[in-house]
């Protein structure tokens, strides 16, 4: 989740459980006069959350093998 971590450093998110149930719970502003507005809350659940971070996980390898390729491409012209 995109700035996750940032919103929860500054307050702006909070986490909550119920029975088998994940919240995630957003602070929510009026983008006009900055008046708070209600919470927004989404429902989550880890396994979605699990296989979210394994595809991410396996894109990361693909995307680091593709740069090492280009990276010793450049290396290999440069050479010349």
């Amino acid at each position: 989740m995109v700035g996750y971590k940032i919103a929860k450093t500054a307050g702006k998110t909070t986490v909550s459980k119920t029975g088998d149930k994940y919240f995630l719970i957003k602070k929510r502003y009026d983008p006009d006069t900055g008046a708070e507005l209600d919470d927004s809350t989404s429902e989550h659940y880890i396994d979605n959350i699990s296989r979210r971070v394994t595809d991410m996980e396996s894109n990361i390898t693909s995307l680091t093998s593709e740069k090492e390729d280009w990276e010793q491409l450049k290396t290999d012209f440069e050479a010349l």
